[in-house]
């Protein structure tokens, strides 16, 4: 049986940031995404990296790791596993819940699997002990957790929701900003900006994390008051019958 420790128990909010080169940024692809991996001259910049104790409620190191202070892509994919890396032995205990838990908006289908290709394709890690690091992690991806508490209009169709829309939802006082600024701002070299922009990224998810985890707890009080009342309502409707039948 596993065990949760609220010392060690983690999740590790992250983001990270890409640029694609303009000759690339119209190319066609079936999901829209126009970073690759794959393509040398598509680069992960870097993003940053909170780490947060949800039975503390409480806030750990935060980490940021940018490709200006790591020497090049390279060094930013390094520091990255080696962050993974000492996040994974800080858990480790025998009876220690199993997998280090990863969060943030779109991570399961951009992140994750950017970093885990990235990685791959370089000489840094060997590719089933890069496959065990990333993909061992239980990944919290609030553009999917967060679905049933929007209205649907089918019965038993979801489908995940955008960052627009958890912004509209969550955060509606803030306007949000299409990813692709950063490779202006890349290009300009206004790296703060980047930063910046990133690390309130951040902020944002774990705010949308939590709002997400209250409404939760506030349905469920609803429901477990509506149960009492519904208990109750029955309770009273049976002496009700009694007392009709003794008269």
């Amino acid at each position: 049986m596993l065990k949760f420790y609220p010392n060690k128990t983690k999740i590790i909010f992250f983001d990270l940031e890409y640029y694609v080169p303009l000759i690339d940024r119209g190319r066609k692809t079936p999901g829209g995404m126009s970073f690759s991996p794959i393509i040398p001259t598509h680069k992960i910049l870097g993003g940053t990296f909170q780490t947060y104790y949800p039975m503390q409620d409480r806030l750990g190191t935060r980490r940021a790791i940018w490709d200006w202070n790591s020497g090049g892509e390279k060094g930013v994919l390094q520091k990255i596993l080696k962050l993974f890396q000492e996040e994974w032995r800080s858990i480790e205990a025998k009876d220690q819940a199993g997998s280090l838990m990863l969060a943030g908006i779109g991570i399961s289908h951009s992140d994750v699997p950017s970093l885990l290709m990235k990685i791959s394709l370089s000489d840094i890690l060997e590719k089933d002990k890069v496959f065990s690091l990333l993909c061992g992690c239980r990944q919290i991806d609030l553009s999917t957790a967060t679905y049933c508490q929007f209205a649907f209009n089918q019965a038993y169709f979801s489908y995940p929701k955008t960052k627009s829309a958890l912004y509209q939802k969550y955060l509606p006082e803030k306007k949000m900003e299409s990813g692709k600024v950063v490779w202006d701002m890349y290009e300009a070299g206004d790296f703060s900006a980047i930063e910046n922009r990133n690390a309130e990224e951040i902020d944002d998810a774990l705010v949308i994390y939590k709002k997400m985890i209250d409404a939760k707890k506030k349905n469920d009080n609803s429901l477990s008051r509506l149960k009492k009342l519904e208990k109750l309502n029955a309770a009273t409707s049976v002496i009700s019958d009694e007392i009709n039948l003794s008269d």
